[in-house]
């Protein structure tokens, strides 16, 4: 037995790691292999000394013994059983040293009942201290992901999923906290992507993977999970195993939405700006160069040594020609010193407040060059903090936009010189319709006079072109009294004010009252909704639309309206081409079951004089629909029509809800 104890002895002691064992009984350590000072510079009767708290992944105990604390772990354990536990105590170093235990329960040689357990103890402090640096470095990546737009995956090709980062989980509009694995299933992406693209996109991926190209890359369209329609950038690179064939992609998906946007406005040189991009990556020179091309550049900011490291690019924003003039030292009284003076109490407030709330921040400002040149910049930007929380750095870049400025500014004028136009115009055809009815007044009172008076005098052609000359000057008249209802529209003449639209259509109603009787029309009102317009407008709105609905019927049949109101939804209100300035929507249909139209000229009906039908037909000038429409823009609304022809017509118009 002696010679078994040596050995178990000698064991323990060429064991590496620390080893103890604790006996329940005497509520003491009976055993340590005396290599405390391998992980704490302690010795054995020194580290029984300490104060010692014990953890788990439940669980922290403090307050007590430590072997009352690791008793606890034990007390429904059984002969054999082994439980993992942390210890955390300060090592002579005085930082905090973490160890990680295993503990087995053992039979005692003189009970029944197991009284001792032998411990397994290994340092994992440098461990747990790269686990933290891990999260801090994937966490600014994350924050990386998404102030650029982008995400990264990695599809194993004999794998059912693809691995998705968190950034293209936001890009597609999925919580990614609802894939704690990251894992997506393989198809999901493609089905994403438009369907005039999807086929291309699969023909490049497959062809890539067929070539077993080293790096591959193309653009296409998606649809998120929201509905909104998105520009993605993809580049993927192939890897091979062993037998060189191609075994996983990995690859980034760039949400170059508003890229395209601002490329298009300023109308960028795509084909320069690829070729840049493309030489971008090869050598630092030509990153430099296309700062340059583009009025960019990047900038960091280390707040407590307060020097900023400034890219060539940004250098040549703020230094202009002579940027090599730029002082040594850049700091933010320098920054500063170089914004208008206009803009410097806003861009100091913008600064605080990002080390206050620790987040993006993007803005615009003015700035001064060393050459005098007034330029305007656009800086988007992170902060970056350490494990205390406290702010350390400023990283982010600014973007040269002065000529998008005054792109911007000459657009608005010449806005402003359309509007001046388009208000003479209203005005010059307001006066000459309303000057050309008092001539025109006199033409058909004295073509009555002529045809009464002298009737019976007149011969058959010469009554004929006198009744010809009544029609035309009576058409003339409605035209011009339509000209002037367009004109009128045009201009708010009345204050806004509460209009109740059931009223509203009742006194409609009442002026085709006559109409109604003799056509035996069915006409169905459902409640509407109380809007904030114009009243006039809104009489003339629907007095235009249900007298289309009364007049382009089927030849012996009644015409049957209905007038009905809803609330728009989310989705509807994406898909309309106007510019929403209300958080809700409501939605009117007038329909009928008259003769319709053909689908094609459901936006051309309502251009001004445009008419589907001859007058031999159907009386009317044109303007009505036309008249429609400017009522609801004078309203911020919209309106579009739906038919199919000889089935009906519907007519659905958008209002806010500003109630």
């Amino acid at each position: 037995m002696s010679n078994k104890n040596d050995l178990t002895e000698n064991l323990l002691k060429a064991i590496p790691d620390f080893v103890y064992v604790i006996d329940f009984i005497s509520n003491e350590i009976v055993y340590l292999n005396h290599k405390t000072e391998v992980f704490a510079n302690y010795k054995a009767d020194e580290f029984l000394k300490l104060d010692i708290k014990i953890g788990t992944t439940n669980k922290t105990v403090s307050g007590v013994t430590l072997i009352e604390q690791i008793a606890d772990l034990y007390n429904d354990a059984n002969i054999g059983d082994t439980r993992n536990f942390h210890l955390e105590f300060t090592n002579q170093d005085n930082k905090l040293s973490i160890v990680r235990n295993r503990g087995t329960l053992l039979k005692s040689e003189t009970a029944e009942n197991a009284f001792k357990v032998i411990v397994f103890a290994e340092d994992i402090t440098a461990y747990i201290e790269n686990l933290r640096k891990d999260l801090l470095h994937q966490k600014q990546l994350n924050d990386a992901e998404q102030l650029f737009n982008y995400g990264s995956w990695e599809w194993v090709l004999k794998n059912d999923y693809v691995t998705w980062s968190n950034g293209l989980f936001d890009i597609f509009g999925y919580n990614c906290n609802d894939y704690p694995e990251s894992k997506m299933i393989y198809g999901v992406y493609n089905q994403h992507i438009v369907p005039e693209d999807r086929r291309h996109s699969k023909e490049l991926s497959l062809q890539a993977i067929a070539d077993k190209s080293s790096f591959y890359e193309f653009e296409h369209e998606i649809i998120d999970t929201f509905g909104n329609r998105k520009l993605l950038h993809v580049r993927g690179k192939c890897f091979l195993d062993e037998n060189g064939e191609v075994n996983r992609v990995l690859g980034t998906s760039e949400d170059i939405t508003e890229l395209k946007k601002l490329k298009n406005t300023l109308k960028y040189k795509i084909d320069e700006l690829s070729v840049a991009y493309e030489e971008l990556k090869k050598t630092k020179d030509l990153f430099k160069e296309a700062e340059s091309m583009m009025s960019y550049g990047s900038f960091d900011w280390d707040v407590e040594k307060d020097e900023i490291q400034w890219s060539d690019g940004l250098k040549r924003v703020y230094g202009g020609i002579n940027f090599e003039n730029l002082p040594q030292k850049l700091d933010y009284n320098f920054y500063k010193s170089c914004l208008h003076e206009d803009d410097l109490s806003r861009v100091t407030d913008i600064v605080n407040q990002a080390i206050i709330d620790k987040c993006s921040y993007a803005f615009e400002h003015r700035l001064f060059d060393l050459d005098g040149v007034e330029k305007t910049v656009n800086t988007r930007g992170w902060v970056v903090t350490n494990e205390e929380g406290k702010v350390i750095r400023f990283i982010g870049n600014t973007v040269d936009i002065t000529e998008l400025k005054i792109y911007e500014k000459e657009l608005e004028n010449k806005i402003e010189e359309l509007n001046k136009s388009n208000e003479q115009l209203e005005q010059f055809a307001y006066i000459a319709s309303h000057d050309l009815q008092e001539p025109l007044r006199k033409i058909m009172a004295f073509g009555e006079r002529l045809s009464s008076k002298f009737a019976g005098q007149l011969p058959d052609d010469g009554q004929f072109y006198v009744n010809r000359m009544l029609d035309a000057a009576n058409r003339m008249k409605i035209l011009m009294e339509n000209l002037l209802s367009y004109s009128r529209a045009s201009r708010k003449i009345e204050p806004v004010e509460n209009v109740a639209l059931n009223e509203v259509i009742e006194m409609v109603l009442s002026d085709f009252e006559v109409k109604i009787q003799e056509t035996e029309a069915q006409i169905e009102i459902l409640p509407l909704p109380t809007i904030k317009g114009l009243p006039t407008q809104m009489q003339q709105l629907f007095l235009n639309l249900i007298s289309n609905a009364l007049k382009f019927v089927q030849p012996n049949q009644k015409p049957h309206i209905k007038i009905e109101s809803f609330e728009a939804t989310k989705q509807e209100l994406k898909g309309l081409n106007f510019p929403l300035k209300a958080k809700k929507y409501h939605k009117i249909v007038v329909s009928d079951k008259g003769i319709g139209f053909d689908a094609e000229y459901a936006e051309k009906i309502f251009i001004i004089f445009q008419r589907l039908h001859g007058r031999a037909e159907f009386e009317g000038t044109g303007l009505g629909l036309a008249i429609c429409k400017k009522i609801i823009d004078n309203h911020d609304g919209y309106i579009k029509a739906e038919s199919v022809l000889n089935e009906g017509a519907k007519f659905i118009v958008y209002l806010p809800n500003n109630n």
